[in-house]
Order: C-alpha cells, then sequence, then structure tokens
C-alpha cells in the first residue's frame, strides 16, 4: 500500500541569551507562535508550508517568526539567532491514517496527526484498541481507513 504523503515543512528560531525568557512555553495566540524556553536560548516556533523535500527554505517564515516574536514581546535582544527548518511526513488528504492495513490481516496503523498528535494520539490509539479487540468504536473510522487508497 502506498499512502501519498507530502512534506510539512516547520520552521523555528532559537534566539541565544535572549532579555526575555518566560518560565513555561508561551502561546501567543496573535502571531500564532510559540515562545518556549530552553537551555540559555528562546525558540520561536509554529509556521509550517507545504513545500516539497527538495526546495531550500523559505525566509517568509522566520520573517513572520521574528516580526511576531518582536511584536509580542517589544524590546526583546539576544545574542544571536539560529534558524531551523525539518520536514515531517503528512497525508496528502490531511487526515489521520487509522485501521487495519489492506493486505496485511492484524497490523494497523496509526499516523498522520499533523500538528496535533499529542491531542489526537490518545483517541487514535482508543480508536485502533477498539478495532484490534473487535470491538465496534463509538465513531465511524472509515474515513480514516488506510484502504482509502487502494483503489
Amino acid at each position: 500500500m502506498n499512502v501519498p504523503l507530502e512534506s510539512e515543512r516547520g520552521y523555528h528560531i532559537e534566539l541565544w541569551n535572549p532579555s526575555f525568557m518566560p518560565k513555561a512555553p508561551v502561546m501567543v495566540a496573535s502571531g500564532k507562535f510559540v515562545a518556549t524556553p530552553m537551555d540559555g536560548r528562546l525558540r520561536l516556533a509554529g509556521v509550517v508550508e507545504f513545500g516539497g523535500l527538495e526546495a531550500a527554505p523559505s525566509r517568509p517564515p522566520f520573517e513572520l517568526l521574528k516580526r511576531s516574536a518582536l511584536a509580542a514581546m517589544p524590546g526583546l535582544t539576544y545574542a544571536r539567532e539560529e534558524e531551523w527548518m525539518g520536514h515531517r511526513p503528512a497525508p496528502a488528504d490531511s487526515i489521520p491514517v487509522i485501521g487495519e492495513a489492506p493486505g496485511a490481516k492484524g497490523a494497523f496503523m496509526g499516523f498522520g496527526h499533523h500538528h496535533i498528535g499529542l491531542t489526537g494520539g490518545p483517541k487514535t490509539g482508543r480508536l485502533l484498541a477498539q478495532l484490534i479487540s473487535g470491538r465496534k468504536p463509538n465513531i465511524d473510522v472509515s474515513v480514516y481507513s488506510p484502504a482509502r487508497w487502494s483503489h
């Protein structure tokens, strides 16, 4: 079975020795980013794009993160910054894959939650436990079926 995947490219910037450091991760809703305190640095993250595996990182996501952080934390200074862009495989239809693998009786799949794996994972685990144990899930799981690409 081939699941069509797309590269979801995630961006973050780490600011070293910032003049402001929150005590815990902070989601800045107005800027749609998260500021996470780390050892000696502040990580700004939350921007993603679909851009494939081969293209170089885009400048606008880094610029947006920096602009949003400076708007949320006026006067923020730092010693240096490091930019990072990484790839996350994501189902091309943006719908998680949950269910029995076609042609592999007894093998189950549960992946493709994009950025909500920590919140979607427990529900997926419950659905998989119901499917594996032969119980009927309390929702229609057909939309998540790995067989949706087995034509």
